[in-house]
C-alpha cells in the first residue's frame, strides 16, 4: 500500500511541471529526449478532434511548434522545410506543425509545403511538451490589439503561446531529439533537423 501510495505521489508531482505556464520563455520545462509524449489532442483545419499520439504512432515525426500564421519567423521556418521536405519524406518522417490558432487559421497556410498544420487551441500540446508561456505588458498589450482572436489567452488576459521548438518523434512516442528557444527569432537549421532525422531513423 505504501509502495502505491508512493508513486501515486510522484505520478502527481510530476503532472505540474508539463501542465504550467510560465511567466516568459526562458522559464518553460520542456519535454526531453527520452520522455514520452503524454496524451495530446489537437484540431485539424475544419475542427475535427484528433489525438496526437495516434498520428505520432502512424510514423517517425518532426513536430513544430509555432506561435501562428502571423508570425513571419514562423512562416520563414515552414517555408525553409522545402530544403529538406524530399529526405524527410524518403526517410518515412511525416512534419506536423502546431500553433495554438483556431483551426480556420490554418487555412491560410495548407498546401504551401508538405506538412500538416495542427491546431492546439486548447493549448494540450503547448502545455503537454511544457512550452507554454505568457506575455505581459505592453508586449502582451499590443499582441491582443493587433491579432485579437487569433490568440489564446489565459484566465488573467495574458496571451499564451509555445515557446517555438524542433521534436523528432519515433513512431512509439518517444522523443530522440529535441530543438527549444526562447528567442521566437531563431529556429533550427533545416539540416540540423535532418541529420537528426536521419540518426533517429537509423538507429531504429
Amino acid at each position: 500500500m505504501k509502495r502505491f501510495s508512493l508513486f501515486g505521489l510522484l505520478a502527481l508531482l510530476a503532472l505540474p511541471v508539463l501542465a504550467q505556464v510560465a511567466d516568459k520563455p526562458e522559464a518553460v520545462s520542456p519535454l526531453l529526449n527520452g520522455m514520452d509524449v503524454p496524451p495530446i489532442k489537437v484540431q485539424n483545419s475544419d475542427g475535427k478532434l484528433l489525438s496526437l499520439n495516434k498520428l505520432l504512432a502512424q510514423k517517425p515525426s518532426l513536430v513544430l511548434f509555432y506561435r501562428g500564421g502571423w508570425c513571419p519567423y514562423c512562416n520563414a521556418q515552414l517555408a525553409g522545410l522545402k530544403q529538406i521536405e524530399a529526405q524527410l519524406d524518403a526517410l518515412g518522417v511525416q512534419v506536423l506543425a502546431l500553433a495554438p490558432e483556431p483551426p480556420e487559421a490554418l487555412k491560410e497556410g495548407e498546401g504551401k509545403g508538405n506538412y500538416t498544420l495542427l491546431s492546439d487551441r486548447n493549448l494540450e500540446a503547448t502545455k503537454g511538451f511544457g512550452l507554454a508561456y505568457t506575455l505581459s505588458g505592453a508586449t502582451n498589450i499590443a499582441y491582443k490589439a493587433k491579432m485579437g482572436d487569433r490568440l489564446t489567452l489565459s484566465d488573467n488576459g495574458k496571451v499564451i503561446l509555445p515557446a517555438p521548438a524542433a521534436y523528432l518523434v519515433d513512431a512509439d512516442g518517444l522523443v530522440q531529439f529535441s530543438y527549444v528557444n526562447p528567442n521566437f527569432k531563431v529556429r533550427a537549421h533545416p539540416e540540423l533537423l535532418l541529420k537528426a532525422a536521419e540518426l533517429m531513423v537509423a538507429n531504429k
